[in-house]
């Protein structure tokens, strides 16, 4: 049996909070944009002085199509425990920074809350990490588990850097398992537990039927690139904007009942989307509950724009030489980003479309852990113990990743924020006192490793 003081470890989070609270406000005015290379590369450094101020060991490490890792180590007992996340913010549109509390990069504490750009996503979580590792180290004892760290500064959202990055370093990344980069509370104080990612697999389509334009006038005799792709396009989708490719779902993993029951117990605030969206009901119906069941197990195609002729406001003479689309495809667990590029591919050459360039932009393989396995118990019984409520455990997410890179690990997501935080908004926030739950969540989570082991 491991000898160590669980409740030692627990105390000097207490004991140290406003510590870790000021390592994180400094973390959070570093503007760590991805259009900023110098404020991306004094981020990693500030990570790797964080890990190597709490006992560890930690490299920057530059790569292709990446901006720099971060790849550190609090070293403690034979078990492994992996932490991915990044340190890169704004992901989507953010919005006026002068709608803000207080400006986005200046970490300012409000009536209990932290406000900063990044902090929900992904920040929070990330320092929470370290100063679990460094909660065990302040309390005067070994982490009772290994803890390594894996650190990125995406350039774009599927990460094109990281599968080498992990292939290259994978003897010092090997683990247990893996907490993922972030999750959050419910309203209710609930913290979900996220055990998958969807892939990505986007794709750009070309059509090129003249070597220039030419005036309208030859309509009669010659092809536009535009009807030709606009054509194309409507064979990849159905009226109702489900994907028509054949084969595209076979390999699509299906829900088993169980984890069907647990997708119907999320939240899901049908009525606030619909509203937002302008819209009056869901495609095909759906009420709340099928709609948080679909949104998280189906696999879509949308046609994300098209581009093609002379769209001045004017009168133009002209037939378009060339023309392109994007497509998303989100792919679900069992699907592989080769074979669904693949049975496109062949869709359109069956459907007469042969001439459609197709070339894939992005990938990224979605990933699935089983509800089932003995560290999502552990986990969750972890975090019934620090927050005092029971998690929802969610088997199958709508959010797009990576996680594929890390297949044959177990991988749970755990956060510090709420589902309210304003993530990539105006007014992004955690809770402290989340904070301190967070950090709580993680150090028990190291013991009942060790525990196991």
């Amino acid at each position: 049996m491991p000898d160590f003081d669980l409740d030692a470890a627990l105390s000097a989070v207490d004991d140290h909070f406003d510590t870790f609270v000021t390592e994180l406000q400094e973390l959070c005015r570093l503007r760590s944009r991805r259009q900023e290379p110098e404020q991306m590369t004094a981020t990693a450094e500030f990570l790797k002085a964080s890990a190597e101020r709490w006992g560890g060991t930690a490299e920057v490490v530059p790569w292709e199509k990446s901006h720099p890792y971060v790849i550190a180590e609090i070293g403690g007992g034979e078990g492994r425990l992996l932490h991915f996340n990044h340190y890169d913010v704004e992901v989507e549109p953010t919005g006026d920074d002068a709608e803000w509390i207080s400006p986005p990069y200046a970490a300012e504490i409000h009536d209990g809350r932290l406000y900063a750009r990044g902090v929900a996503d992904d920040k929070g979580a990330l320092m929470s990490r370290l100063h679990a590792a460094a909660a065990w180290r302040l309390s005067g004892q070994e982490p009772p588990v290994t803890s390594r760290y894996l650190i990125e500064g995406k350039q774009w959202l599927h990460s094109p850097g990281l599968e080498t990055f992990v292939a290259a370093h994978a003897g010092r990344l090997a683990a247990d398992a893996a907490l993922w980069e972030n999750s959050w509370c419910d309203g209710e104080g609930r913290p979900l537990l996220k055990l998958g990612e969807k892939g990505i697999l986007y794709l750009r389509l070309t059509s090129t039927t003249l070597t220039r334009e030419l005036t309208s006038q030859n309509t009669a005799l010659l092809p536009s690139a535009t009807t030709r792709l606009v054509s194309a396009l409507a064979t990849l989708v159905h009226p109702d904007g489900t994907p028509a490719v054949k084969g595209f779902a076979d390999d699509a993993r299906v829900p088993t009942d169980a984890e069907r029951a647990l997708l119907e117990q999320m939240p899901f605030d049908g009525a606030f989307l619909r509203e937002r969206a302008g819209v009056d009901a869901f495609r095909g119906g759906l009420d709340d509950t099928g709609a948080a069941v679909a949104i998280r197990t189906e696999p879509t195609l949308t046609i994300t724009g098209i581009t093609g002729g002379d769209n001045t406001d004017d009168v133009t003479l002209g037939i378009p030489a060339t023309a392109t689309a994007k497509a998303e495809i989100r792919l679900v667990p069992g699907q592989d980003p080769d074979r669904v590029l693949d049975a496109v591919r062949t869709h359109l050459a069956t459907a007469g479309f042969s001439d459609i360039a197709v070339e894939a932009t992005a990938t990224s393989r979605p990933h699935h852990t089983d509800h089932t396995d003995p560290f999502v118990a552990l986990v969750a019984e972890t975090a019934r113990a620090a927050y005092g409520a029971e998690p929802l455990v969610e088997p199958y997410t709508q959010w797009v990743g990576n996680q594929g890179v890390l297949a044959g690990l177990p991988i749970v997501g755990v956060g510090v924020s709420r589902a309210d935080a304003g993530v990539d908004g105006p007014d992004e926030h955690i809770r402290l006192e989340d904070y301190r739950m967070g950090v709580k969540h993680v150090v028990r989570i190291m013991a009942a490793m060790a525990v196991r082991a």
